[in-house]
C-alpha cells in the first residue's frame, strides 16, 4: 500500500480550508442521521459506505463508472441530480470524492483512449487524467501509470464538483467540506487527498482543522 502519493503541485489549485479530515467525518456520522455523500465507482466490489465509520443509512450513496462527475455545462444528469438532492435537499456536510486502485474501468479507459464525445466520462478521462499524466509525470510500470491516474482523475472530479453553484455556495457559506479518497482494494486501506501538501496520504494523517458550527 503506497503510503503517500506526491502528486504535481501546478496542475491543481484548491482551497485547504474546503477540505475536511477524519476527525470531521466522525462527527458528522455522529450528529447528523445523514451528513456524509460518497461519490464512488460501481467498479468497487466493496459498496463506498461500507469503507466508513458510519451506521448503515448514515451516507448518502452516489455510484458510476470510476465516480465521475460532470461539469455544469454539460447535461444534468442522474450522479448531478442525486450529488444536489443530498447537498441542498439533505444538507449533507461531507462529500466525499472515492476511486478506487484496482478500478477496471479507468484500465479500460487506459488501454482504449475515447476520444470524442465530451458527455462521456471516459472522453473526459482521456482529456483530462490521462493527458496530464502522460505529460507531466514520470513513471517506470503500468501500475504506477494508472494510480497517478487515478488520483488525477479523483481531483479533477472534484474539480468538477466545486464548479456547480449549488456546491460553491454551501463551500462559500462554511457549510460544505471536500474529501478525496483513493482506496486499495486489497487492504481497504484508505488515502486521503491533503490540498497543502499536494499529496494523498493515509487517512489518520490528515490533520484535524476547526469544524463546521
Amino acid at each position: 500500500m503506497h503510503r503517500r502519493i506526491q502528486l504535481k503541485k501546478h496542475l491543481h489549485r484548491f482551497a485547504s480550508d474546503e477540505f475536511g479530515t477524519l476527525a470531521d467525518l466522525r462527527e458528522s456520522a455522529r450528529t447528523s442521521p445523514a451528513g456524509i455523500l460518497i461519490v464512488g465507482c460501481a467498479d468497487h466490489g466493496l459498496a463506498p459506505d461500507m469503507l466508513s465509520f458510519a451506521e448503515p443509512g448514515q451516507c448518502a450513496v452516489v455510484q458510476n463508472l470510476a465516480a465521475s462527475i460532470p461539469r455544469p455545462d454539460q447535461p444534468y444528469d442522474s450522479t448531478v441530480a442525486g450529488i444536489e438532492y443530498a447537498i441542498v435537499r439533505q444538507q449533507v456536510r461531507e462529500v466525499i470524492v472515492c476511486s478506487h486502485l484496482c478500478c477496471r474501468v479507468v484500465r479500460y479507459w487506459m488501454k482504449n483512449p475515447i476520444l470524442h464525445g465530451d458527455c462521456d466520462p471516459g472522453c473526459r478521462f482521456t482529456a483530462n487524467a490521462r493527458r496530464v499524466v502522460d505529460h507531466f509525470y514520470h513513471y517506470t510500470t503500468e501500475s504506477e501509470r494508472q494510480t497517478l491516474m487515478i488520483c488525477e482523475h479523483t481531483l479533477f472530479q472534484i474539480e468538477n464538483l466545486r464548479s456547480h453553484p449549488f456546491v460553491r455556495n454551501r463551500l462559500a457559506a462554511g457549510q460544505l467540506r471536500l474529501h478525496g479518497w483513493v482506496v486499495d482494494d486489497r487492504s481497504a486501506r484508505v488515502l486521503a487527498y491533503a490540498p497543502l501538501a499536494h499529496q494523498f496520504v493515509t487517512i489518520e494523517k490528515i490533520a484535524p482543522k476547526k469544524r463546521i458550527p
